[in-house]
């Protein structure tokens, strides 16, 4: 059997890569937008595959049996992520794959944001695509969403964020990469949404201790009038205040055992994966 990872040269998916070269034998393929800037792993195919040029991208995929179509570009503008993930999809099934493997956004059924509901349109076509498929709904990037704000705190000396009596379940990069790994190359996960959420609930009174500064509830305009300071685009400040208002409404806010139970040992807590991303900020 061989796996293909698109997005083999980001920080998830090279991560996913490591972990299947660590637990299978089997053969691995990673595409990548830019072979130039590639930092090889020993045993990986890399392959172009631009999600812009899916004529590309497809023949790469020629031969393949699994596609983890890897969407946790959670930042993009959905006008924009929504018709390269779907020609991802497209791509992997006309290049006769048995099986499509998608990331996905988190809690995608509690979520208002409106910058993500292309998600659910994602998740219908890996559905109706062709092939055998699983969505993976990744608390990837909850760490560092979180993280941004234990940052902004120590800069700041207190921690201000519209989250009075929220919480929410980070995950560690590599536990998810992990699970990613063996639902690629294990039976069993054919036709399931698996919801992976880090083992226990983070309050922002946590995140604050993390800081080691107050917690400062607000409402949204007192947040929207802090994060002015950051000179942020008006787009960017109107998804966070929707993101807090998701987590208000217990978005992202219950753990689940799904992630522990694929890879099969104790997660790393929620704190301490926060504390991870917090360590790769740049600082000064």
């Amino acid at each position: 059997m061989t796996i293909a990872v698109t997005g083999g040269n980001g920080e998830f998916g090279r991560t996913v890569l490591e972990s299947l070269k660590a637990r299978s034998s089997e053969a691995v393929v990673a595409t990548v937008r830019d072979l130039a800037a590639v930092q090889p792993l020993p045993g990986v195919d890399y392959r172009p595959g631009d999600f812009d040029d899916p004529a590309t991208l497809r023949a790469s995929l020629a031969g393949v049996d699994t596609v983890l179509v890897n969407a946790t570009f959670f930042g993009a503008d959905q006008a924009l992520r929504l018709p390269r993930v779907s020609a991802a999809i497209r791509a992997a099934t006309q290049a006769g794959a048995g099986r499509i493997v998608l990331t996905s956004w988190p809690d995608l059924d509690h979520a208002a944001v409106s910058a993500v509901q292309d998600y659910k349109e994602l998740e219908t076509l890996v559905r109706t695509a062709g092939p055998v498929w699983t969505t993976l709904r990744l608390a990837y990037g909850i760490a560092d969403a979180v993280a941004r704000d234990v940052v902004w705190g120590r800069a700041g000396g207190e921690l201000v964020a519209p989250a009075a009596g929220a919480r929410v379940t980070p995950a560690a990069a590599a536990d998810l990469a992990e699970a990613t790994a063996v639902v690629l190359t294990q039976p069993g996960h054919e036709r399931v949404v698996h919801e992976l959420t880090g083992p226990d609930e983070v309050t922002w009174d946590d995140l604050a201790k993390l800081a080691g500064v107050p917690f400062h509830p607000v409402g949204d305009d007192e947040y929207a009038h802090y994060l002015a300071r950051f000179n942020l685009p008006a787009a960017t400040v109107r998804q966070l205040i929707e993101v807090y208002a998701d987590f208000r409404g217990g978005w992202a806010g219950t753990p689940t055992p799904t992630l522990a139970n694929l890879i099969g040992r104790p997660l790393v807590p929620g704190i301490e994966a926060v504390g991870r991303r917090v360590a790769r900020f740049p600082t000064g």
